[in-house]
């Protein structure tokens, strides 16, 4: 089995792997301590996504702005913005739990009119609500419910449906009192395009021998605008950013398959074994081999 890389459409906007297509739908957990620099790396999609902190505390970023988020705290991104978040503290454990869709899991027609499509025509990034907030509270509580709820379970996507439309009212309810400061998109925008447009080049090819060059040549920028971008929207290198992508698509492959670990550093694009067990163990503190014998027992351990 090997990882399939992240698709894209004709606009280099991520496609979400939803685990039934029929209906677009995309629950996680984001557990920032099993991520290399307990980061999620800079990246987009189409779809809205909001999130509540669960544990620990997140420094959110969409574009340049940060965001702190502490437990309980919610945050909502809006649809082809860039983002990604930072554990605040290396010793307390973030967690998230993140619910993403499209529009079109509603009906279309008014619904679709009157209630995002006037949402994700603003100039708006997103913005955080507090856990204070009676509108955070009610987002954070709805979102623990759709994650604990199983998929298998008769009626699954009605429950969903109800409680995403709950959550979306609550962020409308949110949005419409004047007091409230929310991120918006920058007027000048060519740097968060060609960001996008190389960061969709990496979810396509990491599992290649990707350089500099192909990135400043996908994106038809100069290798100092490259760079630039890169440090502007993720704070790191190209290839900083390229190997701790490869990183994380390899953690997933020692948690979730049967993969020797010189096949796994070989299909997230590691040239050789002993390259990808050097940076993994920088990343992660462990070998590839002691982070699949640790993942595989914490996986037999009783959840509550």
């Amino acid at each position: 089995m090997l990882i399939s890389p992240v698709k894209t459409d004709e606009h280099l906007r991520e496609l979400v792997n939803y685990k039934d297509i029929s209906f677009p739908l995309d629950v996680c957990t984001d557990n920032y301590g099993t991520f290399p620099d307990y980061t999620l790396n800079c990246h987009w999609h189409s779809t809205l996504e909001i999130g509540t902190v669960a544990e620990g505390c997140l420094d959110f970023y969409m574009a340049e702005t940060c965001i702190k988020l502490h437990k309980g705290d919610c945050v909502f991104i809006n649809s082809n913005v860039l983002h990604m978040a930072r554990q605040s503290d290396p010793l307390e454990n973030a967690v998230m739990l993140v619910a993403s869709f499209p529009p079109s899991l509603f009906p279309e027609g008014n619904i679709f009119h009157k209630y995002f499509q006037p949402v994700m025509q603003m100039p708006l990034q997103g913005f955080g609500i507090k856990a204070s907030n009676p509108h955070g509270t009610q987002i954070a509580r709805f979102l623990k419910v759709i994650c604990n709820l199983k998929n298998e379970t008769y009626g699954y996507e009605l429950e969903c449906l109800g409680l995403l439309s709950r959550i979306w009212l609550e962020v409308l309810r949110y949005m419409s009192e004047e007091e409230h400061s929310f991120v918006t998109k920058e007027a000048r925008h060519r740097h968060r395009d060609l960001m996008k447009q190389m960061i969709s080049y990496i979810q396509e090819h990491f599992a290649d021998n990707i350089t500099i060059q192909d990135l400043t040549e996908h994106a038809h920028v100069s290798r100092s605008e490259c760079f630039r971008s890169f440090r502007r929207y993720t704070g790191k290198k190209p290839m900083e950013y390229i190997n701790e992508y490869r990183l994380l698509q390899a953690a997933s492959l020692l948690r979730d398959t049967n993969l020797s670990i010189s096949e796994v550093g070989s299909s997230c694009g590691f040239g050789s074994s002993s390259y990808f067990g050097k940076l993994f163990r920088e990343k992660y503190g462990v070998t590839p081999l002691e982070y699949r014998k640790e993942s595989s027992i914490k996986s037999k351990i009783p959840q509550e």
